[in-house]
């Protein structure tokens, strides 16, 4: 799969270069990994230290996609070259703050509470206010896991688009 992976990236990189590039590797869950770091290290870790530094050598961000919380994940895949962490999941007790803490450098994408969404503008503004910080930190972008859910109005899941770009637009400030 690591020589697929490479063979179609070549092809990629033949015609583009793109700001980053996701493996999916559905790994965690609500509370934590689904294998021990033993078994990453044995099964996962060559076939990452293979293809990572081939992607990231063309100036292409790695970023890997888990669910649940990838939290205790995140040294594990730092070792093996990865630059970020998508969908960081809020419903599994994902918590950006500390990790923007613990890993100051390590590119995240997503953590918005998705499930605030149907409560209004108040809610939003909260869950936005909450992650911030982050936001200030630089190497983030916000964002709801997977998809908006189902009870979302389409009238708020507009206003969480203008809020989105007014608190993009207050960081870049």
């Amino acid at each position: 799969l690591a020589d697929f992976e490479l063979r179609q990236a070549e092809k990629i990189f033949s015609v583009c270069t793109p700001e980053f590039m996701t493996i999916a590797e559905d790994m965690s869950y609500n509370n934590g990994p689904m294998l021990s770091e033993a078994c990453f290290r044995e099964f996962l870790a060559p076939y990452y230290e293979k293809v990572v530094p081939f992607i990231k050598a063309r100036g292409t961000k790695v970023f890997v996609d888990t669910d649940g919380d990838v939290t205790m994940m995140i040294p594990w895949l730092r070792g093996v070259g990865v630059d970020g962490v998508l969908p960081l999941e809020r419903m599994a007790g994902v918590d950006i703050a500390k990790i923007r803490g613990q890993y100051p450098d390590f590119l995240l994408l997503g953590a918005f509470d998705k499930t605030v969404m149907k409560d209004g503008e108040a809610a939003m503004r909260r869950e936005f206010e909450r992650i911030l910080p982050v936001m200030r930190s630089g190497g983030y972008i916000p964002g709801v896991d997977h998809q908006t859910p189902p009870d979302v109005s389409m009238d708020n899941y507009r206003l969480y688009t203008r809020l989105l770009h007014e608190y993009c637009a207050a960081v870049v400030r």
